[in-house]
């Protein structure tokens, strides 16, 4: 009796340790999906690199399906924790998403909003300065221009004496509304509180290059006090049309976003 028995006990120990074994089976992450848990930043102008953090990315960027805004986006790199990418030049200003998709795995979706492509630190100084601006009286060797996303500005002039002057205010900035090729050209209005209070207006146009340079063509003319003869220029005529275009390209400025 006892050698019949045994069988069939290991045969009942042998059954519970498969079952238990397969009850607590530890759940395997698909290979592919994605975890999405930070971006930075949350908001930028246009050329911004935006580094998404997550888990399970790979490394093979021809893996992922990445969309920013309905545009269809190559990383600039892939690690499996952190994707990075730019903001595309054809997204307009507001709020958009991002999408990524992994192979066949569920795509995922985070939020961004697109602010003002002026928005950024400018710099501009040689041969990029307005040649209005290089010689005399003005002098000026290099200008760097800070344009903040909550509308107030701060530009420090410095002269071919190393003398640095600095001018703050307020700036406003709108579509153009031009019909092509000047329907990139935005509108400004500064509003200069130090040192002296002038109100200005021009014209200004980001592109971003394919390797990832940004550059803002820049003109503008003040408007209040009024200056005799001086009319600012307008996206319609475009670039070199200060008062009518009577200073052809000479208060034209160049900027490269740092």
């Amino acid at each position: 009796m006892k050698f019949r028995l045994l069988p069939l006990f290991l045969l009942a120990v042998l059954f519970v340790f498969v079952a238990c074994s397969d009850d607590d089976s530890t759940p395997v992450t698909p290979t592919d999906s994605i975890t999405l848990t930070n971006i930075v930043p949350l908001s930028g102008p246009i050329g911004t690199t935006v580094s998404i953090k997550g888990r399970n990315f790979g490394t093979d960027p021809a893996a992922l399906t990445i969309t920013f805004g309905g545009v269809v986006v190559t990383p600039v790199s892939v690690t499996d924790t952190e994707i990075k990418i730019i903001v595309p030049a054809s997204l307009p200003i507001g709020a958009t998403s991002i999408k990524i998709k992994k192979g066949t795995g569920q795509q995922k979706e985070l939020q961004f909003t697109i602010e003002d492509p002026i928005v950024g630190v400018w710099t501009s100084d040689s041969t990029n300065v307005a040649p209005l601006l290089y010689g005399p009286p003005f002098n000026i060797r290099k200008i760097v221009a800070t344009f903040k996303a909550d509308g107030s500005y701060i530009v420090v002039q410095t002269d071919s004496s190393q003398t640095s002057l600095t001018l703050t205010g307020i700036y406003t900035a709108a579509a153009g509304g031009a019909p092509a090729p000047n329907d990139k050209i935005r509108t400004i209005t500064a509003n200069q509180g130090t040192p002296s209070s002038v109100t200005a207006e021009g014209i200004y146009e980001v592109t971003v290059a394919g390797d990832g340079g940004i550059t803002m063509k820049y003109e503008i003319a003040q408007t209040e006090p009024p200056l005799a003869m001086v009319t600012k220029p307008t996206p319609e005529a475009g670039f070199g049309s200060t008062a009518g275009g009577a200073f052809g390209t000479i208060n034209v400025q160049m900027y490269v976003r740092k």
